[in-house]
């Protein structure tokens, strides 16, 4: 049983919309994210014989960007009395969030860190052994972040036995502080500040006859979003990854596939699309081309002229995989469409135009 010293807070929900890919029984949009509301604690080693210790958590009114926002302040230290040190914070949930984690599409947070590594974890009942599916990340000092995290990036450590991902078990969403960078075995101090945990609900689930079972390769219409990549490329990104595009088939050097597709941007493009299959698991570093080369000029990622808004652009290619793909997993096969744009690289949110919308009338992937 963890040690936790629990504060309440009264917290405001923003909301915001956006369009993406989406099921027809949200009319091709998405649900607008929603502000995780509940009882923020902490926690910490000391039930496991250990000397860790957080020494402060926070709610306040803090200037970030030039912008006053509520924080959650944490700090503290950890140690290596316990062998696998460990501090950090969380959120007991209340039902409504409870709920939503269910059925979330991804989880988001804007964090002012201190250049260490950390973790957040979704913690579901099916897992015995503390060996929770987690996502992690490093700050960097100073710096106000926004990290979205899908959640197909949810995985197990090497370390547990193996679970199977299954969000209607959650039991509830922790950050903690990463062994990478506990080197000392008295002071390890860390210090971040936290706001805005939202969750990005799903698409509510449809049932699906017999007569309306999806055709393997045919996805039919659809609206794609490029979001603002910026914070780690130079443009707008969007994936597809459902899973009758190729039906549970893994993709491996030397497969071939034909895909047919048209499209139409709610905007005006400022550059080419590029487009190709590619792997965005963390087993695959999170970008593994698929069906290009990155910097090769023999294999490169095919690209169509960028489009004014609403022109309807067509076409059909034929790719030949020339990487693994790391499983059979959607996400590991999906197939990206990207385009650059004026913007700071490094930079969340930065892009001049914002995200653009590809409103599909067709899309089918044939194998050869």
């Amino acid at each position: 049983m963890k040690k936790t010293n629990k504060l309440m807070s009264a917290i405001l929900c923003l909301v915001l919309i956006a369009v993406v890919l989406s099921c027809a029984t949200t009319g091709g949009k998405k649900l607008p994210p929603v502000l995780a509301t509940g009882e923020w604690m902490t926690y910490n080693d000391r039930d496991s014989d250990g000397g860790s210790s957080i020494s402060n958590l926070e709610v306040k009114e803090d200037e970030i960007d030039g912008k006053l926002v509520t924080v959650y302040h944490i700090t503290g230290n950890v140690t290596t009395q316990f062998e696998y040190g460990f501090a950090g914070w969380g959120i007991d949930a209340d039902n409504a969030t409870m709920e939503l984690y269910k059925n979330a599409e991804a989880l988001s947070f804007y964090i002012l860190g201190d250049g260490k590594r950390y973790s957040i974890k979704f913690k579901i009942s099916s897992v015995e052994d503390y060996c929770y599916h987690e996502y992690t990340f490093t700050t960097t000092e100073g710096v106000a972040e926004y990290f979205e995290v899908p959640m197909a990036f949810f995985m197990q450590p090497s370390w547990g036995s193996p679970v199977k991902f299954d969000p209607s078990l959650v039991t509830g969403i922790e950050w903690q502080t990463h062994e990478s960078w506990r080197t000392d075995p008295r002071n390890n101090p860390f210090e971040v500040k936290m706001w805005n945990f939202m969750i990005h609900p799903g698409a509510p689930k449809k049932v699906v006859k017999a007569e309306e079972k999806l055709v393997p390769g045919v996805l039919g219409s659809f609206d794609l979003l490029l979001r603002d990549n910026f914070q780690y490329g130079d443009g707008y990104q969007g994936e597809i990854r459902a899973a009758n595009m190729l039906n549970g088939h893994k993709l491996t050097v030397g497969d071939s596939f034909t895909v047919k597709f048209s499209y139409s941007a709610s905007r005006d493009l400022e550059q080419d699309v590029e487009f190709g299959f590619v792997d965005i698991t963390p087993a695959a570093n999170y970008w593994r081309a698929l069906s290009w080369k990155d910097g090769s000029t023999d294999i490169p990622m095919p690209s169509l002229p960028a489009s004014k808004a609403g022109e309807v652009v067509s076409g059909e290619f034929v790719f030949t995989i020339v990487n693994n793909a790391t499983s059979a997993s959607a996400v590991a096969n999906v197939f990206v469409f990207t385009t650059k744009g004026q913007g700071r690289k490094g930079t969340a949110n930065s892009g001049a135009l914002k995200a653009v919308t590809l409103s599909f009338k067709e899309f089918t992937v044939t194998k050869n």
